[in-house]
């Protein structure tokens, strides 16, 4: 910034600096300006002299790099900064030049501090959490490395039995659970969930509470620590321990027209509130996962996204619904062949696992019958291609109700 405001500057460290910039880029013949400005400026730069050594090396003329290097030790001092790197480049420039060396291979030498960095990156980048866990132990550069690029961390992924070990062994010893390190037992704690988010420094895409997991408010803490990341999905666990509090407070901050995946399996909490916050914030939702809500009507699902639609027929983005053990199934077919709000879906589960949820349906019978009858202009949903019914079926069989016979017309239809 200093040179580009004024010209006039002379200043041999800010041209060095400069150069090495423009070396990065790839601007070899800007660099190389600096970098003899430099020299101009400061007879005793040595950056500036293994500056121009390196461009006319990494150009193909080592003869003219050993010409120049060998200049530069004559001219600078021998206790000037960086007179012993001048050297130890000068003998390899000599080397490269032997055409009878032969480079010694050091199979100790660590390969990824071979590659440049951006390329090391994309290959840790194919890696889940467990392994990202292993190589954060292989050596001090490769614990930096990883820790300092938190788009590793943006999709964290956990296999329930090594990776949790492992993750908890590169925690702090103060905050190690030396009790769940001596049992076999595959939850997740709550460390190492406030671990992942905290090195994912708001680049964070995926969130995910796994089955088992104990999340505290440190830990949604850690997630609003940095900013506010662009999150694709949220999926909290079915037996993850988060209080409805903590749901609440995640929803209502991260919900954006990002979203396309919410999972909310079993969340007795989550209520009509809730739906109006996901129907009005995710605009662009593509998956849903409310089986076990029993606090959500339907109707009020429906009701939610209708404010949010400009058509009162309008459909919404939704291309797989999941409402397992939800007692509004009746409710969701009657109200969608008035409303086209979910003609768009490809993909319902309504199983029944709960028979307590199984009583509740006293009239799926005559929705059914009702269904038969509607024309073809109104049938839910035309573009479905994966429907689940478990449960339904089987109960319906084993009691020879007359549900079964007008369920399998109607999905033959």
């Amino acid at each position: 910034i200093a040179l580009a405001l004024n010209e006039n500057v002379r200043n041999a460290r800010l041209y060095e600096t400069r150069a090495h910039v423009l070396h990065k880029l790839g601007e070899y013949k800007r660099a190389m300006d600096d970098a003899k400005e430099a020299v101009i400026i400061d007879s005793n730069s040595t950056a500036g002299y293994m500056r121009i050594a390196s461009i006319l090396a990494a150009t193909g003329k080592p003869k003219d790099a050993l010409d120049v290097i060998t200049k530069g030790l004559k001219t600078v001092h021998a206790q000037t900064s960086g007179y012993t790197q001048m050297d130890i480049q000068r003998m390899s420039i000599e080397r490269q030049l032997d055409p009878t060396y032969v480079p010694r291979v050091d199979y100790r030498l660590d390969p990824i501090q071979r590659l440049p960095e951006d390329l090391t990156v994309l290959v840790l980048r194919l890696l889940d959490t467990r392994m990202l866990a292993i190589c954060r132990a292989v050596s001090r550069y490769w614990m930096m490395l990883i820790n300092s690029v938190p788009v590793l961390w943006s999709r964290p992924q956990f296999t329930p039995s090594n990776a949790i070990q492992e993750l908890m062994c590169q925690l702090p010893a103060y905050v190690k659970p030396r009790k769940l390190l001596s049992r076999q037992n595959h939850n997740i704690p709550e460390c190492i969930l406030r671990h992942v988010l905290e090195k994912s420094r708001g680049s964070l895409l995926s969130l995910w509470f796994p089955d088992g997991s104990a999340v505290t408010s440190a830990t949604v803490d850690a997630l609003f620590g940095h900013r506010r990341p662009r999150l694709s999905s949220i999926d909290i666990g079915r037996t993850a321990i988060v209080s409805e509090t903590l749901v609440n407070r995640v929803l209502n901050w991260t919900l954006s027209s990002q979203i396309t995946d919410i999972r909310l399996p079993y969340r007795s909490h989550i209520g009509n509130e809730a739906m109006e916050v996901i129907a009005r914030e995710a605009s662009a939702l593509r998956v849903l996962d409310i089986s076990g809500c029993t606090k959500v009507r339907v109707k009020h699902m429906f009701k939610a996204w209708n404010s949010v639609i400009a058509d009162a027929q309008g459909s919404t983005a939704l291309e797989k619904l999941y409402m397992n053990d939800h007692p509004g199934i009746p409710e969701l077919l009657v109200y969608s062949t008035k409303y086209r709000h979910f003609s768009n879906l490809k993909v319902l589960h309504m199983a029944i696992r709960d028979q307590g949820v199984l009583s509740m349906y006293a009239g799926l019978g005559p929705v059914m019958e009702y269904l038969q009858r509607i024309p073809n202009a109104q049938i839910p949903f035309p573009g479905l291609i994966e429907l689940n019914i478990d449960g339904v079926w089987d109960a319906t069989i084993a009691s020879q109700r007359f549900e079964s016979i007008n369920t399998a017309l109607l999905i033959s239809r």
